[in-house]
């Protein structure tokens, strides 16, 4: 386990990343899930979707919504042992990063997504590299 004094720049720089991404995250999925249904349907079908499949995109957008919330959540409580240097909290966090990147992928590729998220999802994956550099596995390591 690393040592605080000793800390590498990059291991700090990476904790506030999360720490950002989590709050991004936070207040995406509190705005998805409670966003008034009928203020979505009325613009939807206002621009044009379907009636008939509105109702689905917004159980999907509650989905992405509560999904979005866990993972902040998620990112946002491992990110502090990240930065005291256990090594397991720093696998489990990029996993969480890199699996979320990946989906929001997936989502945005589907039309189900949005930029903005996929844009958090970046920035925890740069977090995610930053521990990884040299002087941070070093770190870690306990070298």
């Amino acid at each position: 386990m690393g040592d605080a004094q000793a800390r590498p720049r990059p291991v700090d720089i990476a904790y506030w990343l999360w720490l950002v991404c989590a709050a991004l995250l936070v207040l995406f999925g509190l705005l998805a899930l409670t966003s008034p249904g009928t203020a979505i349907r009325e613009q939807l079908v206002a621009h044009g979707a379907n009636p008939d499949s509105v109702d689905e995109f917004i159980v999907l957008l509650r989905g992405s919504g509560a999904v979005s919330l866990l993972v902040g959540l998620g990112v946002g409580l491992m990110a502090g042992p990240t930065r005291a240097g256990d090594p397991r909290f720093r696998r489990a966090v990029v996993a969480l990063s890199a699996v979320f990147f990946v989906l929001q992928l997936g989502l945005l590729a589907t039309g189900l997504g949005q930029v903005p998220t996929l844009l958090v999802s970046l920035l925890a994956l740069v977090a995610s590299v930053l521990v990884y550099l040299r002087s941070s596995a070093e770190w870690f390591a306990g070298e």
